[in-house]
């Protein structure tokens, strides 16, 4: 039995309603169901069912990638990881070596959180393959906090765990605009390694320009990782999630970003800090299923769309 079946637990409810075996995917999704550090609003938890159960009642087509449809995509949904409440590490730990044994395989790595600390665990799979990624972040939060409520493993600071871990090279956040001093300062005093863009940034020098910034900052990286934490959209369009923060970005406006940004780099992405508990209709995991699926769509037939959008 390999650790990826040893640490999940299936799900009947597969992502999109695709299911191919694992020995055929290009895509694998595995959930994440923890939320052991969240400290406004908990409950994200529960964010990988709703957003699978969101998939499932949705058009399969794209919208930046028009003319492809999610069952186009060889897809295997692996259920969730076995987490650990109240144990940080070892739920990290044990979703690094389900990572690890899928991007080993040559799959694309989709984890549905569950709060932003998943990030972790994901990236640390993949220093540990020697693929030490850039991570593109669309998030309101920097979370580079020495600590926080005196956890240092925890959702407000898992950014700063991953840069004085060694495990990325640089960092990309768009989207943020909520932070306290310390945070500020540190991104700041490390410019080599953190880019960051506001929704005011974004705004003033449209998403093409804020694509083609992030693209230089990373142009240098071998790997790359995408990192989606659904508060980084305005709470208006994703009221959803346990730590909103207005004046936010727009759906579309991210989804322009990260099919600018997507390439044959790419290796993993996550959907964190969707949380069903606080939704409205369920708008927040519907949203965060269309953004999964055209993230795969744009992954999967990038070349195609890059000559769409050149017409």
């Amino acid at each position: 039995m390999s650790l990826r079946e040893f640490y999940t637990i299936q799900n009947p409810l597969a992502f999109s309603g695709t299911q191919r075996p694992y020995s055929e995917a290009e895509v694998v999704i595995v959930g994440v169901p923890f939320d052991s550090t969240s400290s406004f609003k908990p409950g994200s938890r529960f964010g990988p069912r709703s957003v699978r159960e969101a998939s499932n009642n949705i058009e399969s087509n794209g919208i930046l990638a028009n003319r492809s449809y999610i069952e186009q995509v060889k897809i295997h949904d692996m259920g969730d990881l076995s987490v650990v409440p109240g144990d940080t590490l070892e739920t990290l730990n044990r979703l690094s070596k389900v990572s690890e044994e899928i991007i080993q395989d040559g799959k694309l790595l989709v984890a549905i959180g569950g709060e932003h600390t998943i990030t972790y665990g994901a990236v640390k799979a993949m220093a540990n393959l020697g693929m030490k990624p850039c991570i593109t972040v669309i998030d309101a939060h920097f979370d580079l906090r020495k600590d926080y409520l005196g956890y240092s493993y925890s959702h407000a600071s898992v950014m700063r765990r991953i840069i004085e871990s060694s495990l990325a090279d640089r960092i990309v956040y768009i989207g943020v605009r909520a932070y306290e001093e310390e945070e500020i300062l540190y991104a700041e005093a490390h410019k080599d390694r953190i880019l960051y863009k506001t929704p005011i940034d974004v705004e003033r020098e449209g998403y093409k320009n804020i694509t083609v910034a992030t693209k230089r900052f990373l142009s240098q990286c071998r790997y790359i990782y995408v990192s989606i934490d659904i508060d980084g959209i305005d709470p208006s369009y994703a009221p959803g999630t346990g730590t909103p923060e207005p004046f936010g970005l727009s759906p579309l406006t991210v989804v322009k970003i990260i099919g600018g940004i997507l390439d044959d780099r790419l290796v993993g992405i996550d959907l964190v800090e969707v949380n069903p508990l606080v939704d409205c209709n369920d708008i927040t995991s519907v949203l965060g299923a269309k953004m999964l699926q055209e993230a795969i769509l744009l992954y999967k037939f990038s070349s195609r769309v890059k000559k769409q959008s050149q017409r």
